[in-house]
């Protein structure tokens, strides 16, 4: 098979999936939540548009055909907001089994009519074409261009800016230009000097410190939704206006990635959403703005990149071409949002796919073989994320991060995240997600239980889980729905009221570089973050050319009792005693 016969076949295979969702009226209806959603369907017309533009073999008409009656779908849907003069597309916020709002739904809307008319162009009806221009600059120009600077989520101001930059192209409005640079310079602001971004600000409007955490679920779409705009409005992103900024974030989304091509979950302000340590959902973003990075700046990192985020998305798809966001494992569970959700998103894989087959040979990946000596080490200081690399493993160490409870924040701090053979691929450490405690962890009890500390970390949480339970049970899954509100007070409320203190709680160790890895100094805390008087663990990892080595000393237990340390199943040269242990990974 051709590189591009072998590119195109899972897009295609996610498009008629979506398409045998279609009932008699032609609409992509969702069968987790039983409704359309607009702003994932668009997503099908972005695809549709994509392969009769690059694949020879395709059924132009027919793919004209398909997206013009999800298009006109599209545009029924657009109605004006009640006595405002902002027109959207719903069901956008006012349905909440839409999972989604109307600056995300409006964006992939706008963006999609807007592809549409720029692909087939003058093969459209004269009046058809003029609906579908009508209805993307109407909604751009009256909701979007003023999401760009009142959203509270990054992601989002840059998602409005597609749908904006994409209508600047099809109607020139000045104003529509100039709210794209203007946002651009504003996320520009947001984004941090390691080149993360935080998910919600607390400045903008965060309701909890861990929804401001960095998150690997959301890095890329800032990114690709920049490159994708500038584009759209005729800036190059090599400029040295937005260059530095683009790279920066490019950069972070590389040192999160794993030489499997999964990124490091640990790291994720919005650890509700997903049912297990890891997800792929995000890979159409990913290879998106890696491969378009790669096509202006020519960095191979990207290439290597994109190509491995691609292979591992491609390989999460059924054989019926449904996507998932991560295989089933045990204890794994149902991740929040539908497969409908993901389908729509590999529009932006779609869009990958001219800059991927350029970028495939020249992305060859080379497994560690283990006789390598070069080790790398990265840091990260705002995001306080350590990568270190040699020729056997990956690995990822976080230091301080803002508060989390069971919704909101990275789960583990203070630790090492997660540890990847570069040889065979195998998860050496094999973390979950909080309420247990995984192996590399300290872990003992002090004090009482204290009701009081887990109804503070959970109480919100607790009520969000019925919504949670009749999302669930209007899919059908109504075992799932009966025990969402037993979860959450488990996992949410009970957990974080135990006595127990642990390592991975704390949110302020010090870290400090050195020679081949980092140390941290970490205090045992409480599940909500509270420091554990007069306690203290010294916590080494580096890398020497033949794997990890971890040291670990308890210097002061403080009132802790019954301390004890996981040592991870894959670990060998073990050496341990009641207060210290010494180990390696590889």
């Amino acid at each position: 098979m051709s590189v591009r016969r072998e590119l195109l076949a899972p897009v295609w295979a996610v498009l008629r999936w979506m398409q045998s969702l279609r009932d008699e009226k032609g609409r992509i209806v969702c069968p987790d939540h039983g409704m359309v959603h607009t702003g994932k369907n668009a997503g099908a017309i972005v695809i549709a548009c994509e392969l009769a533009r690059i694949d020879p073999q395709a059924d132009r008409r027919a793919l004209m055909a398909f997206a013009c009656e999800q298009a006109d779908l599209l545009c029924e849907a657009l109605e004006r907001e009640g006595e405002s003069t902002c027109f959207t597309f719903r069901p956008g916020r006012h349905d909440p089994y839409n999972c989604s709002n109307s600056v995300i739904d409006g964006g992939a809307a706008s963006d999609a009519l807007a592809e549409l008319v720029r692909t087939f162009g003058e093969e459209l009806e004269g009046q058809r074409r003029e609906r579908y221009v009508h209805a993307s600059v109407l909604h751009a120009q009256t909701y979007l261009r003023y999401c760009i600077f009142d959203k509270g989520i990054p992601a989002q101001r840059a998602w409005a800016m597609t749908g904006v930059a994409a209508a600047f192209g099809l109607a020139g409005h000045e104003v529509l230009e100039l709210a794209t640079t203007e946002g651009a310079w504003v996320l520009e602001g947001i984004q941090q000097g390691d080149g993360s971004y935080p998910y919600h600000p607390v400045e903008w409007g965060a309701a909890h410190p861990g929804a401001s955490d960095v998150s690997s679920f959301y890095q890329s779409r800032v990114t690709a939704f920049l490159i994708f705009a500038l584009e759209r409005i005729g800036r190059r992103p090599t400029d040295e206006a937005f260059a530095g900024q683009l790279l920066a974030g490019l950069g972070f989304l590389v040192a999160l990635q794993g030489p499997d091509g999964i990124k490091c979950g640990g790291v994720e302000a919005k650890p509700w959403y997903w049912g297990a340590p890891y997800e792929v959902a995000s890979h159409p973003f990913d290879v998106y703005a890696l491969a378009r990075g790669w096509h202006h700046f020519r960095r191979d990192a990207l290439a290597l990149a994109a190509r491995r985020a691609f292979s591992v998305w491609a390989a999460h798809l059924t054989p019926e071409g449904m996507p998932r966001d991560h295989r089933p494992g045990y204890g794994w569970q149902r991740s929040y949002q539908c497969p409908l959700f993901w389908a729509g998103h590999s529009s932006w894989m779609a869009r990958s796919l001219v800059d991927l087959e350029a970028l495939w040979d020249r992305a060859q990946d080379s497994p560690g073989s283990g006789a390598g000596i070069d080790l790398s080490l990265q840091h990260f200081p705002d995001a306080d994320l350590v990568r270190l690399e040699d020729d056997r493993v990956c690995a990822w160490v976080r230091g301080a991060r803002p508060g989390f409870n069971i919704a909101h924040g990275s789960p583990y701090g203070a630790t090492l995240l997660r540890v990847v053979s570069r040889v065979d691929g195998r998860e050496l450490l094999g973390k979950g997600k909080l309420p247990a405690i995984g192996p590399a962890e300290w872990s003992g009890k002090a004090g009482l239980p204290s009701w009081g500390r887990g109804w503070r970390s959970g109480a919100k949480e607790l009520r969000f889980s019925l919504w949670l339970a009749r999302n669930a049970w209007r899919g059908g899954r109504h075992r799932e729905a009966l025990l969402w509100p037993w979860r959450r007070l488990r996992e949410g409320v009970l957990a974080f009221a135990s006595s127990r203190v642990a390592t991975p709680f704390a949110l302020n160790p010090s870290l400090t570089l050195v020679d081949g890895g980092v140390r941290l100094e970490v205090p045992l805390a409480w599940s909500d973050g509270r420091p554990l008087a007069d306690s203290s663990v010294e916590r080494i990892y580096r890398v020497d050319g033949e794997g990890l080595v971890v040291e670990e000393r308890l210097l002061r237990p403080g009132a802790a009792r019954a301390l004890s340390y996981r040592i991870p199943t894959g670990a060998s040269q073990v050496v341990q005693d009641a207060t210290s242990v010494r180990y390696r990974l590889a």
